[in-house]
């Protein structure tokens, strides 16, 4: 007998005959003798549903409100398919994620988890029945309801699995498993079988939005096994998904390794890396202050984004003249305003000569263990962008990561090349 965290997303929840087609995934599971527990979004796009009433009302409405707000959500989705569970014959009892205890810090909106207390969890396996969770939510230490941030169902899942010592946690998305790109964009894509965390990761953290790079990292940290599986309301002829692989695999059955991660016929240059995956970001902006002093002006810049929880890539460039750099960050949109007045401060501060702020700029990622490290594989990358006329503005490597940046105008033609390019479509793109 396992015990299985399932997680299922808006998509998965959108209505009613969704939810029971999700009741009868669960029942089936459950009939094979494992223990279940359930983690569930809220349905298809409530929570945006939510926040636009807010926003209607006020425009800058408290974090605390929108946190009792937005968490109403995953309570409807929970306590529908905990009937519709009854209704099948399997006892089912929902909680919220402060009824089960999973306590918080107290950073609204953004909250991360501290611990699991799970008694009453425990309980209701005991009882044998299907605990149905409520995603995305908890409650801190002052006993304020918070929430944990966009894609927060999937870490709470995660949590769950980790804190309960869960063989296995399955996470049912509204594409069959993870693919070489998005497939709602990029159709006749791969889809890759098996992955490595570290590969994930990568992924997640440079655009992908089938897996939040919280979720990973807890799943990476203590070695949980993740499966990426469609949800139920997509037919699939065969089987799909993807295994997320931890440090030791062992956890993972020969039948279902087989059956998801085929082994090839034909290996060329076995210890070559290869890239397999590619993802993309749009909406990005650039600033780059002007002849910083060497001492102490990156400190004090990486400092204030981080208060203000503003994501970033750095980069460093220019010969320095005089201990003097320029300093450039990569920014999401959505942080533009805030970051903007963050880096006037600065500027003013460091004595910098200048502020340079380039918009519309997108980023393609290629992700491979050992990527990064390829020679011929940058090389690649670089002619084929070459070849189409993309000017490149920043680049940077990781282990497992390649990233290009430039205007985001030529993020469609140039990422179909590189799939051409890497033999990441099923079939050979037709061209005209």
């Amino acid at each position: 007998m396992a015990l299985i965290v399932q997680k299922f997303g808006g998509s998965s929840l959108a209505n009613i005959v969704r939810i029971k087609k999700v009741a009868q995934t669960i029942a089936q599971q459950k009939k094979l003798g494992d223990q279940i527990v359930v983690v569930v979004s809220a349905m298809g796009d409530e929570t945006d549903q939510l926040l636009n009433l807010a926003y209607e009302i006020s425009k800058t409405p408290t974090k605390r409100e929108l946190d009792m707000l937005l968490t109403a959500g995953e309570r409807k989705s929970q306590a529908l398919l905990s009937i519709a569970l009854q209704e099948l014959g399997c006892p089912a009892t929902s909680f919220t994620g402060s009824q089960i205890g999973i306590i918080t810090d107290e950073n609204h909106t953004d909250a991360r988890i501290m611990r699991i207390k799970g008694f009453r969890l425990q309980e209701a396996l005991n009882c044998d029945k299907i605990p149905i969770v409520a995603g995305f939510q908890g409650v801190s230490i002052k006993r304020e309801i918070t929430t944990l941030g966009r894609g927060g169902s999937d870490t709470s899942a995660v949590a769950l699995a980790v804190r309960l010592g869960a063989d296995c946690c399955e996470l049912y998305k509204d594409v069959p498993g993870i693919f070489t790109e998005d497939p709602k964009e990029f159709p006749g894509v791969k889809r890759v079988p098996e992955i490595t965390y570290e590969e994930m990761s990568e992924l997640a953290t440079a655009g992908s939005k089938v897996l939040h790079p919280r979720a990973c990292a807890l799943a990476a940290k203590y070695n949980l096994r993740l499966v990426i599986k469609p949800a139920p309301h997509l037919t699939q002829k065969k089987p799909e998904g993807t295994i997320v692989k931890p440090p030791k695999s062992d956890n993972i059955t020969t039948k279902e390794h087989r059956l998801l991660c085929p082994m090839p016929r034909r290996t060329k240059n076995l210890e070559k890396p290869v890239v397999r995956a590619i993802t993309h970001s749009r909406n990005l902006n650039r600033f780059t202050l002007l002849a910083v002093p060497q001492t102490k002006g990156l400190a004090q810049a990486v400092s204030q984004l981080a208060q203000a929880k503003i994501p970033f890539v750095f980069f460093a460039h220019g010969v320095p003249i005089q201990h003097h750099f320029d300093l450039s960050f990569i920014i999401p949109a959505q942080a533009q305003r805030k970051a903007k007045a963050i880096f006037a401060k600065i500027k003013t501060k460091l004595k910098a000569k200048g502020l340079l702020i380039q918009k519309n700029l997108g980023s393609v990622s290629l992700v491979g263990a050992g990527i990064g490290s390829d020679s011929e594989i940058i090389a690649v990358l670089f002619k084929t962008l070459q070849k189409i006329g993309v000017h490149i503005d920043a680049f940077s490597t990781a282990e497992s990561k390649i990233t290009c940046y430039f205007h985001q105008k030529h993020l469609k033609v140039a990422i179909q090349n590189l799939l051409d390019r890497f033999h990441l479509y099923e079939k050979p793109r037709k061209t005209k």
